[in-house]
């Protein structure tokens, strides 16, 4: 008997956990859609859901609830092919007052904000210029940029055009209010993290791009002439690759954390030896994280040895394109680039053409 009066007590606290768990709710009356099924479904990153459905009674009227959303969320209501986005905060009640021919730009929509802005884009967007959907979407952004009717307005398209461009700065000024916003409100919230990248990615394909730009400009004026490098030697003192233009040079790029190493730089040795006093230079660019390792490693060299710390070398790998450690250029006395090398048998054969 005992066990009989706890099983029902437990079954009547979990029944009333069920219903305090907060719901919003949708209804309203549609006309042209009597007794036709109305779904709300959930428009999520990853997909789209079904939560509700119903049938309308024969005055058009419908009622729809649903779980409020954990984040602020997108839904809609469709009926057929005619949908109605809707922005969902927690537990709001939206009323819809409209007729199914009017659905899709229906601004007859109370207990949303966010809602009745959302419809306001797309009305605008079908009806007037792009100027003024931008005028109109800008003025969403800047009010409540943490707003869902702001997400919405920054990835707007007009006859499938974005109205708003990522790649424009200016532009871009507005996805990063959306996106600071949405970081600092909601920063486990999966659109805030997807936009956060998506701007980063761009900014990272500029620069990059931005890079290669100057690369290929400095080569088409300079033919096949060096690029200057200047980083600090161990003493701190920066040291210039083109301060000796008019020598032949050896570029090398290498590391410490090399295998061989010390028979490497042995071999360097030997060409310097053998060549210094012909012309020849070497300048060698130490890609490495352990300044104290470096420093130790090339205090006895008597050729130039700089550094590119992690902050600095993927720049300075890319303006020579190297992909490998350890790579050498061979550059002539008139800063021309001669050769490219990852062993020293084929450049030394080429040093003795330009000695």
């Amino acid at each position: 008997m005992n066990n009989k009066i706890l099983l029902v007590f437990i079954g009547f606290i979990a029944l009333v956990g069920c219903s305090k768990q907060p719901t919003f709710v949708v209804s309203g009356t549609i006309q042209g859609i009597e007794q036709q099924t109305i779904y709300l479904e959930h428009t999520a990153l990853l997909g789209t859901t079904l939560v509700d459905s119903c049938q309308a009674k024969k005055d058009g009227t419908f009622k729809l609830k649903s779980q409020a959303p954990t984040h602020p969320d997108f839904y809609t209501l469709r009926v057929g092919k005619a949908t109605l986005p809707l922005a969902i905060d927690s537990t709001e009640h939206i009323t819809i007052n409209t007729s199914i021919d009017s659905l899709p730009y229906t601004l007859n929509i109370t207990g949303s904000e966010q809602s009745l802005q959302i419809a306001q884009i797309r009305s605008v967007a079908r009806t007037s210029s792009r100027e003024e959907l931008r005028q109109l979407t800008k003025q969403i952004i800047i009010a409540n940029p943490r707003s869902l009717a702001a997400y919405y307005a920054v990835f707007i398209k007009q006859n499938g055009q974005p109205v708003w461009n990522m790649a424009d700065k200016a532009d871009r000024r507005l996805y990063q209010a959306v996106a600071t916003s949405f970081d600092l409100w909601m920063p486990d919230y999966e659109r805030s993290k997807v936009l956060h990248n998506q701007i980063l990615e761009q900014m990272q394909a500029e620069r990059a791009l931005s890079n290669q730009q100057a690369v290929q400009e400095f080569i088409e004026k300079a033919e096949n002439a060096f690029l200057d490098i200047t980083l600090p030697n161990t003493k701190g003192k920066m040291q210039s690759l083109s301060k000796y233009l008019g020598k032949v040079i050896i570029l090398d790029f290498s590391a410490p954390e090399m295998e061989q190493f010390v028979a490497y730089n042995l071999e360097l040795r030997e060409l310097y030896n053998q060549y210094h006093q012909q012309g020849l230079e070497i300048y060698s660019v130490a890609v490495n994280r352990n300044k104290f390792a470096w420093e130790d490693a090339v205090t006895n060299l008597p050729w130039t040895t700089v550094r590119a710390d992690e902050n600095i070398a993927p720049s300075v790998l890319m303006q020579y394109n190297v992909q490998s450690i350890p790579t050498l250029f061979l550059i002539d006395r008139k800063g021309n680039i001669q050769g490219r090398y990852n062993s020293f048998k084929p450049l030394e054969t080429d040093l003795r053409k330009y000695i």
